[in-house]
């Protein structure tokens, strides 16, 4: 069988693998078909911003045209990130491969023939879903800037814009799995999925300047003069603590809990060990959604008056939301899949499947509850500055609370289900 053949077979047989990846393509070309749209409509364009001069300096960029790249650059990064993600749960299958004596020219195509099989599907499905998206986001749009034309007619080069996108992505992710096979031999491909080795103790100093720079972060609000731009510096501090809390300090403190008030608690202790490794696993996730729900809220408050800006701003912060979202559901329950032995294992000790259930409903509801709490904190200080200084109201700080916390919460039921049935369900016999 040739690879061609046997890559596609190996694609569909073991889909639930690439579903994630395929609908990450998907949602990413609509998206940014959608915003190839608002930056190339020219019915769209604020004239008084939107200038055009004899030469270079006399033209000024629209903020809605930044924006709309910027979240084109976002979701490009998502394909990256889910691309990697697609290669680190195929390492198993590669190493088989390289034991049976396929190559390194035949691994690699192994891979990419399944990747432009994703994209030449996603492809055409997302511009598509972007053409039956774009006229309700004109539409509205002109209505919020008084403009009278028909929403359907979609520039065409948006849809040059998105093939050319889509054949850049293509060939930087020929590059990325080139060099990911290269770099990795059959050990570590075969080490790819183990659990993360236990980290040393960090000293006590330590922990609390990780602790200090978050709260620092907060303390610098106060010092800057308050307006949008002031808030990405203490933002960005105060990520770097807080990733440095949960990478250097947490592990301690769950090591010291498992020793310590969890040694007798049959539930929480393995809840909180699994716990303490999803959430070393997801710190990219983690520092993306506080840097885009953060940020948002000062962009979403300094444009609150200019109706184009601010439909871009909302626009692309549903589309942030929802990829993040998608990421993390996909990412925990693809760390359940590695999880079957423990829970089987637990079963054979003595654990029933309620208490197992209970064990997984501890590890959903903990994971969450931080991904909510490390950006709500920022939120409330930035939130409460705005509404201080008269530029937001609480009405709007309600809803784009709920709008970050809501779609958590689903996410945390999906993930909880999604979770039950790959550890849980699988298990035959017994309560």
């Amino acid at each position: 069988m040739g690879t061609f053949k046997f890559s596609i077979r190996m694609l569909v047989k073991d889909y639930k693998k690439s579903l994630f990846y395929g609908i990450t393509l998907i949602f990413a070309v609509t998206v940014c078909f959608v915003f190839f749209n608002i930056i190339n409509n020219p019915d769209l364009a604020d004239q008084a911003i939107a200038k055009s001069g004899g030469t270079w300096n006399e033209v000024q960029m629209p903020f809605s045209s930044i924006l709309s790249f910027l979240i084109i650059c976002f979701c490009c990064f998502m394909i990256f990130f889910a691309n990697n993600f697609f290669l680190s749960r195929k390492t198993t299958e590669l190493a088989i491969m390289a034991m049976s004596g396929s190559g390194y020219i035949n691994s690699t195509m192994y891979v990419l023939y399944q990747t432009f099989t994703l994209l030449i599907l996603a492809t055409p499905l997302g511009i598509l879903i972007g053409r039956c998206v774009v006229p309700f986001s004109n539409a509205y749009m002109y209505q919020m800037l008084d403009v009278s034309k028909d929403p359907s007619i979609i520039p065409s080069e948006a849809y040059l814009y998105s093939f050319i996108l889509v054949a850049i992505v293509l060939s930087m992710i020929c590059v990325l799995t080139a060099g990911f096979l290269h770099k990795n031999d059959i050990q570590t491909l075969l080490s790819q999925e183990k659990e993360m080795k236990v980290k040393k103790n960090t000293k006590k100093s330590v922990s609390l300047v990780f602790f200090g720079i978050y709260i620092f972060g907060i303390v610098m609000m106060f010092m800057n003069p308050h307006e949008p731009t002031a808030y990405i510096a203490p933002t960005l501090v105060g990520l770097s603590g807080a990733v440095g809390v949960i990478r250097y300090v947490l592990p301690d403190v769950v090591r010291n809990l498992k020793r310590g008030i969890f040694l007798t608690k049959r539930y929480v202790l393995i809840s909180i060990s699994n716990l303490n490794y999803s959430i070393q696993r997801s710190l990219l996730l983690f520092s993306l959604m506080t840097i885009a729900v953060t940020g948002m809220l000062a962009i979403l408050a300094s444009n609150i008056h200019s109706p184009r800006e601010f439909t871009t701003g909302v626009i692309g912060y549903v589309v942030v939301i929802v990829l993040l979202v998608v990421s993390i559901i996909y990412k925990l329950s693809m760390e359940a899949m590695t999880r079957k032995t423990l829970f089987l294992n637990l079963w054979k000790i003595g654990y029933t499947k309620k208490e197992l259930n209970k064990i997984v409903r501890q590890e959903v509801i903990s994971y969450y509850f931080v991904l909510i709490l490390i950006p709500l904190i920022y939120i409330v200080f930035i939130s409460g500055r705005f509404i201080y200084y008269g530029d937001m109201s609480f009405q709007f700080v309600f809803v784009y609370i709920l709008s970050y916390v809501i779609p958590i919460i689903i996410s945390g039921f999906i993930t909880y289900v999604q979770y039950i049935d790959a550890v849980v369900k699988p298990i035959k016999g017994g309560k």
